[in-house]
């Protein structure tokens, strides 16, 4: 009742519908439906099928339905015929033009991913399947297991797993009488594997007999009928009359070889009965020549001669009219056959040709970008070498820069050491000039009382007037001795150092300095006064450092810092109420385990906080165009860093900085 229903909805929607896509859809189904019921009737609607999508020029459709009505003309032994509808669709579909436009097709011709090019290639691949259908049953083992693989690549390739579940089924039993018994069981387990990763359902009773067949040609027979009862169970709710013949035809076959005359009896008129509603499966060993053999066999056994005897002769007459249609079909088919391997030996041919045509075409490429790549390396060749060329100019210009920049900065620095120096020499040659003039006032005094009449009074004057002398004697003494231990001092300081190291007081040194710095402002600049402190740790002694370098550091920190406190002092504006500003300056000595700190802070501006990280970058300065080579703290930095020694600064905008040096005592 419901496939009455199936079909009586199917042949309502053929009389109502309108257009030709909705005419091919419905007797699409109706073949489909009749397939394994009356496969006249299925010839007759996949008929319609393709005169329908040659009306239109659905080039892909009439290839689907070139496939589905070989398929019919095959079950009814029509070979030559179905695999003159296999070549006519091969020809469809080996053109992609035929992508162009098609109508939806049946779900097993649908490629998972949609695409028209896909969707080609499943056809490709239904085309292939059925082709090797008819050569396994035509005999040609080398044309069947062809087909047979090309369509697996194209299931693989465009991973549509159902019409590989499909493909399985018929394979499996393909090779199974082909006698490879091991590629059999393991095509129909991928079969089965597929059906049970994706649910599907159609046609499980078929890979499950395929499996019955593989077992019993093995000889286990019990494994055989246990998976032919599995299959008749699934076959009656799928409605699938084929599977029922072939597991009707496996049963009767086990219960034939162990001579159970009934169950075999049973199971042999139900296999006639089956296959007569379903038509013809012919070039199979489902036909009703065998049928009729099964039933001629077991009256033998039964011993019921009359009905042997009838069904050996209607499987005679079976045989005789298969082996007639055998031959004339042979005939027929053989023309076919021959063009089919010239076909496929013209692909062979195409496929050469092209892969030389690729490889010939990817060979001229090659050496296309190799000639490129050699005219582009030869050019950036050319152009580094120049740029080369213009690099190494800009560095020697740049290190002749810096060259005069370094020495602007060593003539800044001897230019401010030098006013120190004269400023710190100035004040004993001043004692030395005042006193040389008053005692040159009083010799000539003297002189002038010698030649008087001496009294007891001018002997006592003259004996002052030489004590006098000889006590400016001693301080013109005592003031030259000084500017002779500063000028050696400055000239041990300011001779060009030679990097070696040597024991020295860090304390002596710094302070030295902070007086030759002060002086040095004093020189250039007389309104120039600030406070300077000094808190220096005796506990420190004398360090292994080059005294010139260090000496150098310590000079260009203290002149920074003074320049820092006298920008601040011509701009500060006190507020009301507020002390005024009073510049200092502080160098300070701390010794802390085994490291040696050298401090010179300042209260002037600070430095800005964006600013700090670019401070000891060569020619980076604050002070403005001429004033400043960018120079000083890159050096001092450099020098403390040979020291094996660190120079950081802490800042505070509006507050000051504090520059520190570390040296290891070590």
């Amino acid at each position: 009742m419901a496939q009455q229903n199936t079909l009586d909805d199917l042949k309502h929607q053929l009389a109502n519908s309108q257009n030709d896509s909705g005419l091919y859809k419905i007797n699409g189904r109706l073949s489909d439906f009749y397939i394994e019921r009356k496969i006249d009737s299925a010839l007759f609607f996949m008929e319609q099928c393709l005169m329908l999508a040659r009306r239109n020029n659905k080039k892909l459709n009439e290839a689907s339905s070139l496939n589905g009505k070989g398929l019919c003309l095959r079950h009814m032994g029509r070979y030559a015929e179905a695999l003159q509808c296999y070549l006519e669709g091969f020809e469809i579909v080996q053109d992609v033009k035929s992508e162009k436009d098609f109508w939806p097709l049946p779900p097993w011709m649908f490629a998972p991913d949609k695409t028209a090019r896909s969707t080609r290639l499943i056809v490709l691949g239904n085309l292939h399947m059925q082709a090797a259908n008819l050569f396994i049953r035509t005999g040609n083992t080398e044309l069947c297991i062809y087909h047979f693989a090309e369509a697996e690549k194209i299931g693989k390739e465009t991973q549509s797993n159902y019409f590989l579940y499909y493909l399985y089924a018929t394979m499996g039993i393909a090779y199974k009488n082909l006698n490879k018994l091991d590629s059999a069981m393991l095509i129909v387990q991928n079969g089965l594997s597929l059906s049970n990763r994706f649910g599907f359902k159609e046609n499980v009773s078929r890979l499950l007999t395929y499996t019955g067949e593989i077992h019993f040609a093995r000889g286990n027979i019990d494994g055989a009928r246990k998976y032919y009862h599995q299959a008749l169970r699934l076959a009656y709710q799928e409605n699938n009359f084929v599977s029922l013949v072939m597991i009707y035809f496996g049963l009767t076959k086990s219960f034939m070889v162990e001579h159970e005359k009934d169950s075999s009896l049973f199971y042999a008129k139900k296999a006639n009965e089956t296959l007569a509603s379903v038509g013809s499966l012919a070039g199979t060993v489902w036909n009703p020549a065998t049928a009729y053999e099964n039933l001629f066999q077991i009256y033998k056994l039964r011993n019921e001669t009359d009905s042997a005897y009838k069904y050996m002769e209607m499987a005679m007459r079976a045989k005789d009219s298969l082996n007639s249609n055998t031959i004339k079909n042979a005939a027929m088919a053989q023309d076919l056959f021959f063009r089919e391997q010239i076909r496929l030996q013209e692909l062979e041919k195409e496929r050469i040709q092209f892969r030389n045509r690729v490889r010939t075409y990817t060979m001229l490429a090659g050496i296309s970008v190799l000639l490129l790549l050699a005219v582009i390396f030869y050019r950036n060749y050319r152009q580094k070498q120049k740029a080369k060329l213009r690099i190494e100019k800009a560095y020697d210009e740049l290190r002749a820069t810096q060259s005069q920049l370094i020495q602007q900065e060593k003539m800044a620095s001897l230019g401010e050491l030098t006013a120190g120096i004269a400023h710190e020499i100035q004040n004993p040659l001043n004692f030395v000039n005042n006193f040389s003039d008053v005692n040159k006032e009083l010799i000539d005094e003297l002189k002038s009382e010698k030649s008087k009449v001496k009294t007891e009074r001018d002997e006592k004057l003259e004996d002052e007037l030489l004590n006098d002398i000889l006590a400016n004697e001693e301080k013109i003494n005592h003031h030259g001795k000084r500017a002779d231990a500063i000028v050696k001092g400055m000239l041990q300081h300011s001779r060009s150092s030679s990097g070696k190291k040597e024991s020295t007081d860090i304390n002596a040194l710094a302070d030295e300095y902070l007086r030759l710095a002060y002086h040095g402002m004093r020189a250039k600049d007389k309104s120039f006064d600030t406070t300077t402190k000094t808190d220096l740790d005796d506990s420190i002694g004398k360090i292994n450092v080059a005294p010139q370098d260090i000496g150098r550091v310590i000079l260009n920190l203290i002149n920074n810092a003074f320049y820092a406190v006298n920008e601040k002092k011509k701009s500060y504006r006190s507020p009301k109420g507020a002390a005024e500003y009073e510049p200092t300056v502080t160098v300070s000595t701390k010794k802390v385990g085994e490291k040696v700190f050298i401090s010179v802070k300042d209260n002037g501006n600070g430095i800005q906080q964006k600013i700090v990280d670019k401070i000891f970058q060569p020619f980076f300065t604050t002070k403005p165009t001429g004033q400043g080579t960018g120079l000083g703290l890159s050096l001092s930095y450099d020098i403390v860093k040979a020291h094996g020694g660190d120079l950081k600064v802490e800042t505070k905008e509006g507050k000051g900085s504090e520059f520190i040096i570390q040296l290891s005592l070590s």
